[in-house]
């Protein structure tokens, strides 16, 4: 996020390390020092994701009248597909993909 708003950043692979670092000694000091928390906290992280795919579903929803773009044709979303993977296999990228968004939001 500080690379986005700031044109003179330039990444390095020790910055991801570093923040690699900084993610993994917290959750390691929020399992030993504060036990008692988690289950406030995972219920605050399974509100915030919930939240997150709501307010998704409404903007897809609204969005579209908002534009005067319009909804996606039903054989745009279910019928063509193009896959720019550079993967042999159609079905391995569509369950792929739909996979990654199953864990975003199931996993939790």
């Amino acid at each position: 996020m500080y690379g986005l708003f700031h044109d003179g950043y330039l990444y390095e692979r020790w910055h991801v390390f570093i923040a690699y670092l900084i993610i993994s000694w917290s959750c390691c000091c929020i399992v030993m020092f504060a036990n008692r928390a988690l289950p406030m906290l995972t219920t605050i992280g399974l509100v915030l994701i919930l939240a997150g795919v709501f307010i998704t579903i409404i903007v897809c929803a609204v969005m579209p009248s908002k534009t005067g773009m319009g909804h996606a044709s039903n054989s745009f979303v279910w019928k063509d597909w193009q896959n720019a993977t550079g993967w042999q296999s159609d079905g391995f990228v569509f369950c792929a993909g739909m996979l990654n968004g199953a864990y975003a939001v199931g996993t939790p």
